[in-house]
């Protein structure tokens, strides 16, 4: 479910600019300090069965059918249908613009490194109006792992072919038992149901894995990004605009500089003036912090 997205900030000219702008910056994975972006290995094509035995049995699991032989005519069929379906993983990543957001208000770490030791500010996001209905724009949660994931768009082929058939055979199905009884049809539903569900599970994971993966030692950003694709044949970066509205909240850390506060506030009453402000304090004795 859409939820929100957190922007920490030093005090610089440029956060501010781009609160004022309405503006969020997505850079090409290139422009990133970690050298790990993108670092796991994308697989296309059928597999072949005495070369990749895994990745071809990954594959006929996600058809469902693992005790199939490989010289099955059906099976072969099959498999040169789904290899028109894969989606250019490699190349979607080239074109991708990538925008980092951490997820909790009160990490410690976050507001030390991102917002200059509470002398920053938090902007708190609205996914759902930052996505703003854009088809080529995604809210993906990073994943966090010890070491970089096999990513194989051929199984992500046959588990979007197969979430397809699920939904196909659902609605057949109602059709079925709305103009003709029940007569044990709907039994079938639930199959089908957890069927793509299960395919979905699978596209998710992989999805992630192409896109969305960090060692483990990133773990403590609890990172989720807006992934936007574009067809740029270059890595320059893009500034996504979005509506005022998208943002709910300010922080204002608490050892903020006074003038840098005063220009912050200022943008604010201009351009956000319904906007709930807070400041994040250090809680007395505790290693938390407290908002008011």
């Amino acid at each position: 479910m859409p939820g929100e997205l957190l922007k920490f900030n030093g005090p610089t000219e440029y956060a501010i600019q781009a609160l004022e702008k309405g503006e969020i910056f997505c850079q090409h994975y290139s422009a990133y300090n970690d050298p790990f972006e993108f670092w796991s290995n994308v697989y296309d094509g059928i597999p072949d069965v005495e070369d990749e035995p895994e990745r071809f049995m990954a594959a006929k699991m996600a058809w469902g059918c693992e005790t199939m032989s490989p010289e099955d005519e059906t099976l072969i069929a099959y498999f040169d249908e789904c290899q028109d379906y894969q989606p250019p993983f490699a190349e979607m990543r080239e074109g991708m613009r990538i925008a980092c957001f951490g997820s909790e208000p009160d990490n410690l770490l976050m507001w030390s490194h991102y917002a200059d030791g509470l002398r920053g500010f938090c902007v708190v996001f609205d996914e759902e109006l930052i996505v703003n209905d854009d088809p080529e724009a995604y809210v993906v949660d990073v994943a966090y792992l010890d070491s970089p994931p096999t990513v194989d768009s051929f199984v992500y082929a046959i588990s979007g072919d197969q979430d397809w058939y699920a939904q196909i055979a659902i609605e057949e199905t109602e059709k079925r038992i709305k103009f003709s009884g029940k007569n044990g049809e709907e039994d079938w539903i639930p199959i089908y149901e957890k069927s793509g569900h299960e395919a979905r599970q699978r596209m998710h994971e992989i999805w992630q894995h192409v896109f969305a993966v960090k060692p483990s030692e990133w773990k403590y950003e609890g990172e989720r990004r807006l992934l936007v694709q574009t067809r740029a044949a270059d890595t320059q970066p893009i500034r996504r605009r979005y509506p005022r509205s998208a943002v709910r909240e300010l922080i204002v850390g608490e050892r903020m500089p006074p003038d840098f506060q005063k220009r912050l506030l200022a943008v604010m009453h201009k351009y956000y003036a319904d906007t709930p402000i807070k400041t994040a304090r250090r809680a007395e004795g505790q290693y938390t912090l407290t908002f008011t």
